[in-house]
């Protein structure tokens, strides 16, 4: 499935590192910088998507250093999306190779390129915004990072952030499109209270949140923090509680399980008690917070749904996790 990306890791083992030939910089005449799609691996699956009309996004463009991170802060529409390859041949070598061969064809020239310890190792996750777990993983072990920029015929730039590695046997990829956008917020003098009304526009969290629910018919929350070994929220979860109570009240026609799930550490039975629990503890948040009981109910699955191999921490830590499931 890899055959097509093969020819940039030809010419790295030669050592043809130079510069991309002028003629593969050059833009594409007439292409429209809203339909630059940085693409996908054969056979990935989309774990996440993000867009934002008007957003701030910080450009990796060199490595993580004693000063911090080397990134060019740039302004704009930015699109994220995440994938995950489950072939077991595929590395973050020939996934970024392939990347690069694509936006070269699309007239991109490098910016920065970087690979594991090159990047400055485990502080380089400082330096870029990710999608939430489990849409976009990444082993500080084992990571490349790819930054494009190609400069379009009217003066415009676009911007390519392309993230690759490798977790658990798969390889997770995220990639970041900059382009120029225009502001979509207006600033304007307070109104009166006579005049206030609620907003109809989901934030995006919460759009993408839902998304996903009516996509897959199942969602992981992040955000809730439990009390180690207990059932208790602490305080850290309410922004996550608040947006869960919003999002139900303004689609006041879905129904939803709430459903705790565990790591694979003790016995099943005390596993799905616990997840139980948490579950109801998340269930009698969201009907305090105005959300009808009737529309919830509250389930523990334990270590029975793992989306991950609990042989690690970061596997484990996929697998501890609440869940909304539409009815």
């Amino acid at each position: 499935m890899w055959r097509g990306w093969l020819a940039p890791l030809i010419a790295l083992a030669l050592g043809m590192t130079g510069p991309v030939p002028a003629a593969a910089q050059e833009p594409v005449p007439g292409q429209d910088l809203a339909s630059i799609d940085p693409g996908a691996p054969e056979g990935a699956i989309q774990t996440g998507t993000r867009s934002q009309p008007f957003d701030r996004y910080d450009l990796p463009v060199g490595a993580y250093g004693p000063a911090g991170p080397n990134a060019l802060s740039l302004e704009g529409e930015v699109v994220m999306r995440a994938y995950r390859v489950e072939d077991p041949a595929a590395t973050t070598a020939d996934t970024i190779a392939g990347y690069r061969e694509r936006l070269d064809a699309l007239g991109f020239m490098p910016v920065f390129s970087c690979r594991t310890g090159e990047c400055g190792g485990f502080d380089f996750r400082f330096a870029v915004a990710l999608l939430p777990a489990p849409a976009m993983l990444i082993d500080t072990a084992d990571f490349q990072q790819l930054s494009m920029r190609r400069e379009a015929e009217d003066g415009g730039s676009v911007y390519v952030s392309v993230l690759a590695s490798r977790v658990l046997g798969q390889v997770y990829v995220q990639t970041v499109t900059v382009r120029p956008g225009e502001r979509a917020l207006r600033v304007t003098p307070s109104p009166g209270v006579e005049a206030a009304t609620d907003t109809l526009i989901l934030p995006q969290d919460e759009k993408s949140l839902f998304d996903r629910l009516m996509a897959k018919g199942h969602v992981p929350v992040e955000g809730l923090v439990f009390e180690t070994g207990g059932a208790r929220l602490s305080p850290g979860s309410d922004e996550a509680l608040d947006m869960l109570a919003r999002l139900l009240s303004r689609n006041s026609d879905i129904r939803v399980a709430i459903v705790g799930h565990s790591d694979n550490q003790g016995a099943l039975a005390a596993n799905v008690e616990l997840s139980r629990a948490r579950a109801d503890a998340v269930m009698a948040a969201l009907a305090e917070r105005g959300v009808a009981p009737d529309r919830m109910e509250a389930h523990g699955a334990g270590w029975l749904a793992p989306v991950a191999a609990n042989d690690t921490e970061a596997g484990r830590a996929l697998n501890r996790r609440v869940e909304l499931v539409l009815r």
